[in-house]
Parts: structure tokens; C-alpha cells; sequence
């Protein structure tokens, strides 16, 4: 019953304490500030337990605790960061107990003296992917100058189609964004999320933290990230060309044929990918299987 309500109780406690922390700070910025800091924290001692080769598991065990701690403080913020969207608030909530979930394990590695390999390399793509991510997302003038980058290359796209589409400058803020301009007047606006730097960076996490031959990993980098990169500057010319030509609203073009297009092609990259790396299959499956390892918490719901 302990385990229980340690590492279900605590984030249960932490995400209410992060409701009230966010309502008291009226400032989206001066939030930012204040999470960042643990935000990075918990990176840092992820890669800190991957690369410590025995007895990281109590390293690993307070990492997935601090990270977890950060992710409990966004739920309302990225609620109103986006307009309202409730499905990332959720996910985030989830991904919370998740955390915690995971560094449950990382204690009964250290209670039974085990070593689950899938754990360290959940640990090492997170942190991979985790500080190739937010590097951009929170410095704004690398965001900024990527954003530019990808507005530019995908505004060419529709260049070389006969269309007149420019680019603007760039409007830093807790949103960093650039906005695009067809015939004359503002069509959309890109933000990190258009880059698919998310995506890439999930990849290459993955791909540096696996345990496989160095020329796999290096054919599965080429395969997914070029891939990804030229698929997403497509996606965001089309959702331009769908809003202006067609007449479809931003939201059916960015939010339906946009994510749907994304998630075909996502799946059918990460079948190549599977492929060319079974061991990635296999870490993965390892994960979705902990729970069979029978645990305090797992005997607790199975009674």
C-alpha cells in the first residue's frame, strides 16, 4: 500500500500543487522561468544514470521524479498556451503517472539488485531527444532562426508552383512564430511544432541510445530524419495551399489532413525503422511488459 501511495499519491500531489502554482503566476514568461530550471534538472540527471555504467538506479530513480515534476506543472499552461487544446493537457497528465510509473521500476532495480536494459535506454533517448528538443524550444533565438528556416524552405515550395508567398520576421514570445504571407496577406503563422523538429528528435534519441551496429543506426538517421524534415516542409506548404486555394479552414487542413498525414507517415517510417533495428522492437515491448515483473503495486491491483 506504501508504493501505492507514494508513486501514485505523490504526482496526484504535484499536479494539484501545479494548478495552484499556475494561478499564481499570471505571467507566461516569468512561468517559464520557473520550471525550465527543473525542467532541464531532471534531463540532466537522465543522462547522468544512462552513462554511469553500475549503481545508476538511484540516479535514474530521482531523474524520472524530477522530470516527472516539471511535466505536472504544465497541464493548465500548455491548456491556455494553445488555445484551449484539453487533448495535450490530458496527455500530459497521464504522461505524469507514467513518469512516475518508471521510476517505481528504477526502485525495484534497486531493491531486487536487477538491471532492466529497456529502463536505460528510456533514460538515454529521453534525454537525447529531450535536450535536442527544448534546447530549441526554450532558447528563443535558436527556435526563432529554425522556425525562419522552415518557413522559408516551405514558402519556396510554393514558389516553385507559381504562387507568391513570402515570408515575414520573426515574433519572439512564449510562442515564438513566424508568419507566412500569401498574395499579399497573412495566411498562417509557423511555430517549433511546424518544424518537426518533435518528431526528429524522438528518432534521434532513439537512434543514438540503441544498442546496435554503428551502420544501422546510421542507415535508420538517414532513413527517418531527411524523411521527416522533407515530408513536414510538404505538409505545411499544403496546409498553406489548402487554406488559400481551396477554402478549407486552417483547422481541417492543420488539425485533420495535417496530423492524419503526419501519423501515416510517421508509422510507415517507424515500420522501416523497426526493421532495420529489431532491437528498438524489442526495447519497446520490454516497456509494455514491466509490468509483469510483479511488483508491490502490481500485486496490490492484481489482489
Amino acid at each position: 500500500m506504501k508504493h501505492a501511495l507514494f508513486f501514485f499519491g505523490l504526482p496526484t500531489i504535484f499536479l494539484i500543487f501545479g494548478h495552484f502554482l499556475f494561478w499564481d503566476v499570471s505571467n507566461y514568461d516569468l512561468f517559464d522561468a520557473i520550471t525550465t530550471p527543473i525542467l532541464f534538472a531532471g534531463l540532466v540527471l537522465l543522462g547522468t544514470g544512462y552513462y554511469i555504467k553500475r549503481k545508476n538506479h538511484l540516479t535514474l530513480f530521482l531523474a524520472w521524479i524530477v522530470f516527472a515534476t516539471y511535466w505536472s506543472l504544465q497541464p493548465e499552461f500548455l491548456y491556455y498556451k494553445e488555445d484551449g487544446d484539453i487533448a495535450n493537457a490530458i496527455l500530459c497528465i497521464l504522461g505524469v503517472y507514467f513518469l512516475f510509473y518508471i521510476s517505481y521500476h528504477e526502485y525495484l532495480n534497486m531493491k531486487r539488485g536487477e538491471n532492466i536494459h529497456s529502463l536505460k535506454f528510456l533514460a538515454g533517448s529521453t534525454f537525447y531527444a529531450g535536450m535536442l528538443y527544448f534546447t530549441f524550444k526554450k532558447i528563443n533565438l535558436l527556435g526563432g532562426w529554425l522556425i525562419k528556416i522552415v518557413a522559408q524552405q516551405s514558402v519556396f515550395l510554393l514558389n516553385l508552383l507559381g504562387y507568391n508567398a513570402k515570408v515575414g520576421s520573426i515574433i519572439y514570445g512564449i510562442n515564438t512564430q513566424v508568419p507566412v504571407y500569401f498574395n499579399g496577406h497573412e495566411s498562417v503563422q509557423l511555430i517549433l511544432a511546424c518544424t518537426g523538429l518533435q518528431s526528429m528528435a524522438v528518432f534521434i534519441g532513439v537512434i543514438i541510445a540503441i544498442k546496435s551496429d554503428f551502420n544501422k543506426r546510421l542507415k535508420a538517421f538517414l532513413i527517418t530524419v531527411p524523411t521527416i524534415y522533407v515530408l513536414n516542409l510538404i505538409r505545411n506548404a499544403g496546409v498553406i495551399y489548402g487554406v488559400e486555394e481551396l477554402g478549407f479552414s486552417f483547422y481541417f487542413m492543420h488539425n485533420v489532413v495535417g496530423k492524419i498525414g503526419s501519423l501515416i507517415a510517421l508509422i510507415v517510417i517507424a515500420f522501416f525503422v523497426f526493421d532495420l533495428l529489431p532491437e528498438l522492437y524489442d526495447d519497446i515491448i520490454s516497456i509494455i511488459k514491466l509490468y509483469k515483473r510483479k511488483g508491490p503495486i502490481e500485486r496490490l491491483f492484481t489482489k
